[in-house]
Order: structure tokens, then C-alpha cells, then sequence
């Protein structure tokens, strides 16, 4: 039988290595994000074959979830970064407690979540503007969805607290097995059992309930954690369920606000007309392949900063943060400008007309600049977030998505009645904005002791 290292022997060669260690980290971590890409890609796939209405419901349903996607990743924000911190600093009753309160928090919003979508769930889907049988697929989707919603938040609770600490590989390993289940389930439960949409529906509760069982034998029967759970510790503590939600409700409404700035700027663009749009979400689509080793990236500097941080390891808090950026920068710019090489044949992949893929592939050569100043504003909210800093991140977020990108991009069409390039040149004044935001609060918070 393979001897498992105690997790306390993970922070120490964290310690000694933080290079590899932000590697052991963010690889998994990429790894999961691609996979969760990639099944809803397939999952539109199948629900797709059901017709342009199931499809469409499905749009209109993706958007209702968005809402439970944004507060699961707000909450596995805010748990994390805690109980790394706490991790770091060898705080073993406060791990407990922290783990114990989150897992509390996730259950307690995702029931009052799960309750609130079942009783307006008809009447938010009409206000979408879903009507007849989209709207009656909509309903047959969300029902089913929505009464297992608190497995959705059961599962983050325990997977923040084995990011936290920092175990990445485990999750991932899930991840993967979960969404294979899904995938596997999604044509038998729609086209075999014959349930229709509902069927992807049931896929996916039960692909989660079975990550949720491993979960569940991983942290509570196999003890793989050093955090524990118990009745006692899952006492509601104010201080904790706080630091919890600084951290976690700042990311939550990040990821509401760059849903927001999606809604304006495809609201602006239509004013040049659909094809206009048709070639920005394209162009969009392809952000995905920058984004998500940005993410995975951010994410592990995330833990490992909080975990430094407890430590009082400032030196390797700034070492960490300086090496994420490099790292973050260089794969950008490498991986933006790979892209906008083969632009036509990449964006061609979502869309066929040629004025579409020429406007898409003008917005690449703008996003080319775009995604450096991206990565720099990412990391930096993943860093203050591991430090328990949670509203830099939001306004840095809101600085460069609302107020240069959509009101620039406004400002510019509608009132100086510029061209389409001052859309794209908005999102770079947005990145310029965040980049100023970043080097404020990282000087403040890292450079000048107040850690």
C-alpha cells in the first residue's frame, strides 16, 4: 500500500522549492479548468441535437447558472485562501474551524439558492425572454438542475479546503472522472432513456453526486486532510464565517461583473450589426485557450501566497508573486500571439462568414496586447485574495471590465461615433487601468510590510 506523506510534509517542500511548488499546484489546476471547458462545449453538443429550442433553453438556463457558478467560486475563493493561510501558519484548530464554517456557509446559501431559483425559476426564465416551448424546455432543464444544486455546494466546500492545502491534483483527478461519468451518462439519459433535456439534467446530478460521494470517502474515510470536521468546530464563528465571505463575496461579484461587461459590450457591438458580433464571440471563444493557464496559474500563486503568508514567509510571498507574473506575461504573449498567426483558421472553427472571421480576427490582433495586462490584473487579485485582501480584487476587476472596457467602448461608439477598433482599443485602456490598480495595491500590501 503507497504511504501518503503527511499533508504538513507538503508545506515544508512547498517551502523549500516555491518554483516547483507553484507548478504542483497550477498544472492540475489547468488541467481541470480545460476538461470543465471541454464538456460544456460536448454537453451544448448533445442538447444541441434536440433542436434550435432546447438549445436555446439551455442559453437561457446557462445564463440562470452563471449566477450559481459565480457564488460557488466566490465561496471556494474565500474558503481557500483562509484555510491556506491558516495551513501555513500550522494553525490546526483554526483549519478545523474554518473548514467546519465554510462547509456550514456553502450548505446554508446553496439550500436558500436551490429555494429561491424553485420558486421564481418560471417567472426569471419569462423575464429572460423565453417564451412557449423554449421557455417549457427551459423549465423541464432548470427543475431537475436546480433541486440538486446543493450538491454543487457541498462539493466546492470540500474541494476549497484541499486546494487550501495545496493539494490540486486530487480535485483534478475528480474533476475528470466526474465529467467523463457526465459525458457518458448525457446520450443514454437524452436520447436513450428518451428524457430529453431533462436527461442532461440528470446527468449532471449524478456525475456530481458521485464526485461528492469521492469527495467524501477521500476527506472523511481515507483522512487524507490534515484539516478535520466535527459537529463542535462547525459552530458558527462570526470572525470566520467573515473572513470567509471578504474574500469569497468580492469574487463572486467579480465574476457578476464580467458577465455584466460581456452583456454591454455585445449590446454595443450590435449596433455595427450581427455579424459584428458573430465575429467578437468568436474572437472570445478563442480567449478561453489564454485564459484558462492564466487562471490555473493565478490560482496556485492564490494558495501558495496564503500559505507563505501564515508562514511569514514575505520573502517567498514576493518571490512567488514576481514569478507568477513572469510566467503569466510569457505564456500570454506566446500563446496570444500563436494565435493571431492561424486567427482565420481559429476563428473560421465557430463561424463561417467572412466578414465575421475578418472582424474576429481583428479583435485578435487587438486582444494579441490585451492579454499580458490581463494576466498581470489576474494574478494580482489571486495574490491579495491569498493575502485576505478580497475588494482590491473586485475593483481592479470592475475598473478594467466596466469602467475603460464597456464605458469606454460606449463612449467612444455612441458619443465620438468612433469604429469598432475603439471596442478593442477599450479593452486595452481597461488593461492599462488595472495594471496602475495592481502596482498600487502590490506595492502597498507586499513592498511596504503590510502583510
Amino acid at each position: 500500500m503507497q504511504h501518503h506523506p503527511p499533508s504538513k510534509d507538503r508545506l515544508t517542500r512547498f517551502l523549500d522549492n516555491p518554483r516547483k511548488a507553484l507548478w504542483r499546484i497550477a498544472a492540475p489546476m489547468m488541467a481541470g479548468f480545460t476538461v470543465h471547458a471541454l464538456y460544456s462545449i460536448v454537453d451544448s453538443i448533445f442538447i444541441g441535437k434536440l433542436g434550435a429550442e432546447a438549445l436555446a433553453a439551455s442559453g437561457y438556463i446557462g445564463a440562470i447558472f452563471f449566477a450559481a457558478i459565480a457564488l460557488t467560486n466566490g465561496l471556494s475563493t474565500g474558503i481557500t485562501a483562509c484555510v491556506a493561510r491558516a495551513y501555513g501558519a500550522r494553525q490546526q484548530e483554526r483549519m478545523n474551524q474554518l473548514a467546519s464554517n465554510g462547509l456550514l456557509l456553502s450548505m446554508t446559501v446553496g439550500t436558500v439558492f436551490t429555494a429561491l431559483g424553485l420558486l421564481v425559476g418560471p417567472r426569471l426564465i419569462s423575464l429572460l425572454g423565453a417564451s412557449g416551448t423554449t421557455a417549457a424546455f427551459a423549465w423541464e432543464y432548470m427543475f431537475p438542475l436546480w433541486l440538486g444544486m446543493p450538491l454543487f455546494f457541498f462539493s466546492t466546500a470540500l474541494r476549497s479546503v484541499i486546494n487550501g492545502e495545496g493539494d490540486a491534483r486530487t480535485p483534478m483527478i475528480i474533476l475528470a472522472m466526474s465529467t467523463t461519468l457526465n459525458l457518458l451518462l448525457d446520450p443514454i439519459f437524452i436520447f436513450v432513456l428518451d428524457l430529453g433535456i431533462a436527461g442532461a439534467s440528470y446527468a449532471t446530478i449524478l456525475a456530481h453526486g458521485f464526485a461528492l460521494l469521492v469527495l467524501i470517502y477521500v476527506v472523511f474515510a481515507k483522512k487524507r486532510l490534515s484539516t478535520r470536521y466535527s459537529i463542535k468546530s462547525m459552530a458558527p464563528s462570526r470572525e470566520l464565517l467573515s473572513a470567509i465571505i471578504g474574500i469569497g463575496l468580492p469574487a463572486t461579484m467579480g465574476q457578476l461583473v464580467m458577465a455584466a461587461g460581456m452583456i454591454v459590450v455585445n449590446k454595443i457591438l450590435s449596433s455595427f450589426g450581427q455579424i459584428a458580433v458573430a465575429g467578437y464571440v468568436a474572437g472570445n471563444r478563442v480567449d478561453m485557450v489564454v485564459a484558462l493557464p492564466l487562471l490555473g496559474i493565478a490560482s496556485a500563486t492564490m494558495t501558495l501566497v496564503g500559505m507563505y503568508s501564515g508562514a511569514n514567509r514575505s520573502d517567498l510571498v514576493r518571490f512567488t508573486t514576481l514569478y507568477a507574473y513572469r510566467w503569466g506575461v510569457a505564456v500570454s504573449i506566446l500563446l496570444g500571439g500563436t494565435i493571431y498567426l492561424f486567427a482565420d483558421h481559429v476563428v473560421g472553427l465557430f463561424v463561417a462568414d467572412g466578414d465575421a472571421i475578418q472582424i474576429g480576427r481583428q479583435y485578435l490582433g487587438y486582444a494579441v496586447f490585451a492579454y499580458p495586462l490581463m494576466a498581470v490584473g489576474m494574478t494580482t487579485g489571486r495574490i491579495l485574495q491569498g493575502l485576505g485582501f478580497g475588494w482590491p480584487s473586485l475593483i481592479i476587476t470592475s475598473v478594467r471590465v466596466l469602467l475603460f472596457g464597456a464605458l469606454g467602448a460606449y463612449v467612444a461608439v455612441f458619443m465620438f461615433d468612433a469604429g469598432i477598433h475603439s471596442v478593442w482599443m477599450s479593452f486595452i485602456a481597461g488593461g492599462i487601468g488595472a495594471l496602475f490598480l495592481s502596482a498600487y495595491w502590490i506595492r502597498k500590501h507586499l513592498w511596504k510590510g503590510n502583510m
